[in-house]
């Protein structure tokens, strides 16, 4: 189905005013409070320890004192480094990433994928990275089924796990699959939510216009559309009342990315967005609330100094000339986040290391112990 040209509704957007979200009963109650009262787990210290070790040996330094500045932001008391040293070399167990996309992408598929730009490396390590066909604005359940009927007929090497990454509406689907199928929750050895609207968007409430402006961009371009049922599966209090009947401790091991930017970090094409939310929290990524996109009971590896679409989607690589003054702060290491990522659940799935010929076995390299910069 063809989407038709959309009038350019975030410019509109930037100018609304009014609440974001109506004045409801409706939804269950809900508190902000800390991580460690929401049953979140904080390994921020150790990721960032294997972040910066990654990002070290690709030949990329830090440019001011505090390490991965860049690519992390470090946010209120960060647990320590551990001082352990990071493994660097071949990993000692294959992993198939399996990537759900978010609100939209699917327009996009042909054009620019999710974590694309990361699968030359992830082949390099032996990994593989696979995409999941989620419709574009698919209801959570009509693209959890999707993911399960995917995973049903994956096959895998018996010496491969599968990672699933979901990245902002992908979260729930993901979540929706692995609390409905317990077919999904035998296959997946991991969970990792990227920049998720775990609770939704107070953007689903007002009017969301962002895709159809871009794909009306892009003359011919033809959407799966699905049931139509994503717009209203991302508003807050649809989220809250999923979360509320989701069991406290996630089915899989599960880890969070949290993404935000200040206004000058965040691409033109989401920067009326960013101000929208920043009437609630400035501490948004142009999509979801920062508090919004940790998945309760998980472990948080870190907040993402990047918006919505640099941590996850490669576009201004992939599409230049639309990327031009619109989508203008997509830089991001999304190939090294992503090493950093599989080999922290290498760590703490105690993975077995992957038998190799005693002959040609590269060395396992270490980096410094954590702590240690470069001089």
């Amino acid at each position: 189905m063809r989407i038709p040209k959309a009038p350019l509704l975030f410019l509109l957007l930037a100018a609304c005013a009014g609440p974001l979200l109506p004045f409801t009963t409706d939804g269950p109650p809900v508190v902000l409070t800390t991580l460690d009262k929401a049953g979140i787990a904080d390994d921020r210290g150790r990721f960032r320890e294997i972040l910066c070790a990654v990002q070290r040996d690709h030949g990329a330094a830090w440019p001011d004192d505090r390490p991965c500045a860049r690519i992390l932001w470090t946010v209120g008391a960060e647990p320590p480094a551990t001082g352990r040293p990071v493994a660097l070399g071949p990993p000692g167990r294959r992993f198939r990433v399996v990537a759900v996309t978010g609100f939209g992408a699917d327009c996009f598929a042909p054009y620019v994928r999710m974590l694309e730009d990361a699968e030359p490396l992830l082949r390099t390590l032996g990994h593989r990275l696979e995409q999941v066909p989620v419709t574009a604005f698919g209801s959570v359940a009509q693209n959890a089924r999707i993911l399960r009927d995917f995973l049903r007929r994956l096959e895998t090497e018996p010496d491969e796990r599968i990672v699933l990454i979901g990245y902002s509406k992908g979260v729930p689907d993901s979540l929706e699959a692995l609390r409905a199928y317990p077919e999904v929750r035998e296959k997946v050895a991991a969970f990792v939510s990227l920049a998720g609207a775990v609770n939704g968007s107070p953007l689903a409430e007002a009017v969301p216009g962002w895709i159809d402006d871009l794909v009306a961009l892009l003359p011919g371009t033809v959407c799966h559309m699905g049931d139509e049922g994503a717009l209203a599966d991302l508003r807050p209090r649809v989220r809250l009342e999923a979360v509320a009947a989701a069991p406290a401790v996630p089915p899989v091991p599960s880890f969070s990315l949290v993404a935000f930017a200040p206004e000058a970090e965040v691409s033109t094409l989401l920067r009326p967005f960013w101000g929208r939310l920043a009437g609630a929290d400035p501490r948004n990524d142009g999509q979801v609330l920062w508090y919004d996109q940790l998945v309760p009971g998980s472990t948080l590896l870190g907040y993402l100094r990047g918006d919505h679409l640099a941590v996850g989607m490669p576009v201004a690589r992939k599409m230049p000339r639309l990327a031009a003054g619109r989508i203008d702060r997509n830089a991001f290491p999304r190939a090294i986040l992503l090493e950093a990522v599989l080999r922290y659940l290498e760590e703490r799935l105690a993975a077995p290391v992957r038998p190799r010929p005693a002959a040609t076995a590269p060395p396992r390299r270490l980096s410094p112990a954590a702590g240690s910069r470069r001089s």
